[in-house]
């Protein structure tokens, strides 16, 4: 068919349209157009791992390095394990966590910091040359908190509330529920059901909230020490992975005002809770926040210390790799042909432990890493031992290195029938083809077979039955003559390989928080047979009916609905027949539902309690099945603003509170909540909803009283 002018000139145009379209859209998606106009507002004091930075007028985000400009309405952003100090014109300092993000805004007179998610600090302090700082509001939600030279730490927790403790002066803070003044060593959770106020009665002495702990080990000793409001109380100290301290990695208790712990390299939350053993009432304290960062210099790996790296024909390969250090993501490579590391050859940075290079020709070389951590510690970058290598050129190069099965391998032999034996190695690149012998001893005298290959891999699909192999290789070189033998590699060919299980692991208790079901994901490790899979999941450790079976064709499976109970699982591979040819280990699970809401016996809800003649407030709820610890809250309602007046746990269901000092007339909530907690380690398994109810407490006087008097008094 021929296409005439017209339709030649229309295609075109549609054409062009098409890809000024997509240009254009480009061009949107990916707009830098940089500040602008905005105004410079401080910088990135330091950072650790990676932060962003979002221009006001950007749809992009940057990676943004230490000493980095933050303009007027950029918004900043950190990932995991990461952190970033940011430094305002006028001294205020905002501390980004990880996972954290706000928008910064600026005017004459204040700042304006949108806290959007995370947890941060924000430290005011006058910058030289101003008189003081700017008034700073934090905006979250539906709430603001005023600082005028105060220090706060706000986060926020799983359920999106807020928490505001104040480290230092005063802060007022202000949402629907009305306006309250926070203190130094006091907290305020903001939340759907309200406002509440905690006084901190444990003052944490040490590490220092934001501390930096350097470590030369896989774990250090880190002590932890505090001040408890009096004698007579059991402290336990928490630590967990997030600043809401939900699912804590320790709880334990301690003796006295200090405890030790030994911790790994990470970014880590603490606090400290204590109970007076008479009364059972709760103090805390603060949310502090630690760093434990690794310095231990690299280890080098490869090249090893004295080794000798031979090439024929051009510049080898020439790979290098140390270990990782979790609190380090970028190292410094140095590579020189003198023994005090001067005059470098290679001086390269490296995201990562791992790096090949083929610029190094013929010489005897030395090379050592450097850690470059974001918060360096004091003094000198933590360096590694310096090594050296040789790179030699040789007649004949070193023989390839066995890759795959890898030593000790154990195959199924319907995996062999059905698709073969893939053979895998490495080799110098100037080796044009390689043998490979596989025999049934380490010798290699009892030859199975030998064949050769120009890739680096071989298929082999008959001839190995039941037994224990052995396999090496030799590099043929085009002039006909060849390397040595490489190591010989051992494999087995048996029927004794299993579907190898990943989750849930064995044992493994889940919590049905809605009470309607739980969905769970069951997966398992694809093992080198083909064929369909089938889950079985029953009641009966023997797999007794009634037995759920679920064909499956990947290596996971999602049942929407587990309730509760015990639950025994397996997986089976069977082949195009239906014949079981692999199983797996049975696992157990357990789903546990939801626990109940405990409900309030005394006082009873909307009611009075008259105070006038009692020597204590008397608490009680019934029994939740399940559970054997609750949580007791009792609050005084002023302003709006729910003042806690105490906390306890008790593994009772009733509570006495005889603190009357605390009480006064007016309107009070009490919160309980339900517990089912692990004997051994203290640890909730299961928490339920909490239960509040509202109560008010008078003193009994009904009646104002009237004096009498007669209208003339007569004076003597």
């Amino acid at each position: 068919m021929r296409l005439s002018k017209s339709d030649i000139i229309a295609g075109s145009m549609g054409a062009l349209a098409l890809a000024l379209l997509a240009y254009l859209l480009y061009a949107a998606m990916g707009y830098r157009s940089g500040p602008g106009n905005a105004e410079l507002i401080g910088l990135v004091k330091s950072k650790r791992n990676i932060t962003e930075r979002k221009f006001s007028s950007r749809v992009v985000w940057d990676e943004v390095e230490k000493n980095t400009s933050v303009y007027n309405f950029d918004t900043i952003r950190t990932a995991d394990r990461s952190e970033a100090v940011i430094r305002l014109k006028d001294g205020t300092e905002i501390t980004l966590n990880e996972n954290s993000m706000v928008l910064l805004s600026v005017s004459p007179k204040k700042f304006d910091i949108k806290f959007i998610q995370g947890a941060i600090k924000t430290r005011q302090s006058a910058a030289q040359g101003e008189a003081a700082a700017r008034t700073v509001n934090i905006v979250s939600g539906g709430s603001t908190i005023t600082l005028n030279n105060g220090d706060v730490s706000l986060s926020r927790d799983r359920d999106n509330g807020l928490n505001l403790t104040v480290n230092r002066g005063a802060a007022a803070f202000v949402s629907e529920k009305g306006k309250e003044i926070i203190n130094k060593d006091q907290l305020i959770q903001y939340r759907k059901d309200g406002v509440r106020l905690y006084d901190l009665g444990i003052r944490l002495v040490s590490p220092e909230n934001d501390a930096y702990v350097p470590a030369e080990e896989d774990t250090t000793t880190v002590r932890f020490a505090w001040e408890l409001p009096g004698a007579g109380y059991a402290s336990f100290l928490e630590i967990a992975r997030n600043p809401s301290l939900v699912d804590p990695i320790m709880k334990k208790r301690a003796a006295g005002n200090g405890a030790p712990a030994r911790l790994r390299d990470g970014i880590y939350y603490w606090r400290v809770s204590a109970i007076d053993r008479a009364t059972k009432k709760i103090e805390a304290s603060e949310v502090r926040r630690l760093t434990v960062a690794n310095v231990r210099p690299a280890r080098l790996i490869t090249p090893a210390d004295g080794s000798v790296i031979k090439y024929r024909d051009e510049n080898p390969m020439i790979n290098f790799a140390w270990t990782m250090n979790e609190s380090v993501s970028r190292y410094n490579l140095l590579v020189s042909g003198k023994k005090d590391m001067s005059a470098p050859i290679v001086n390269t940075y490296v995201d990562g432990t791992r790096i090949a290079i083929n610029s190094l020709g013929k010489g005897i070389y030395y090379w050592k890493i450097v850690n470059m951590p974001e918060a360096p510690p004091a003094g000198k970058n933590p360096e590694s031992e310096v090594r050296s290598f040789t790179v030699a050129v040789t007649d004949k190069l070193p023989p390839p290195v066995p890759v795959y099965p890898p030593d000790n391998k154990t195959i199924h032999p319907l995996a062999i029938e059905n698709k073969g034996l893939n053979f895998t190695w490495t080799k110098d690149p100037s080796i044009p083809e390689t043998r490979i012998t596989i025999a049934g001893d380490r010798e290699l005298k009892s030859t199975v077979m030998t064949t050769t290959s120009g890739d680096n891999s071989v298929r082999i699909e008959k001839g190995l039955k039941e037994g224990v192999y052995y396999w090496s290789l030799r590099g043929l070189m085009s002039d006909g003559s060849t390397t040595g033998a490489s190591r010989a590699f051992r494999f087995k060919v048996a029927r004794e390989e299993a579907i190898r299980l990943v989750e849930p692991g064995n044992g493994t208790v889940l919590v049905d928080d809605k009470g309607d079901g739980i969905p769970v994901t069951f997966s398992w490790i694809k093992p080198d047979l083909e064929g369909g899979y089938q889950l079985r999941i029953s009641r009966h450790r023997d797999f007794t009916p009634p037995v759920k079976e679920i064909q499956a064709s990947d290596v996971s499976v999602k049942v929407p609905r587990l309730s509760d109970g015990s639950y025994y699982w397996s997986v089976r591979l069977a082949d195009e027949k239906g014949a079981v040819v692999l199983a797996s280990p049975v696992y157990w699970l357990k789903v546990l539902g939801r626990l109940g809401r405990p409900i309030a016996v005394e006082p009873k809800p909307g009611g009075t309690v008259n105070m006038l003649t009692k020597d204590a407030l008397e608490l009680r709820w019934a029994a939740v099945k399940g559970a054997n610890l609750y949580r007791v809250g009792l609050f005084h309602v002023k302003n709006g603003i729910q003042h806690s007046v105490a906390t306890a746990e008790t593994a009772k269901t009733s509570y006495r509170f005889t603190d009357l000092n605390k009480l006064d007339v007016g309107r009070f909530i009490l919160s309980l909540q339900a517990i089912d907690a692990d004997p051994a380690s203290g640890r909730a398994v299961r928490t339920s909803d909490e239960t509040r109810m509202v109560f008010d407490i008078s003193l009994g006087v009904e009646k104002k009283i009237r004096i009498k008097s007669p209208r003339i008094l007569y004076l003597e």
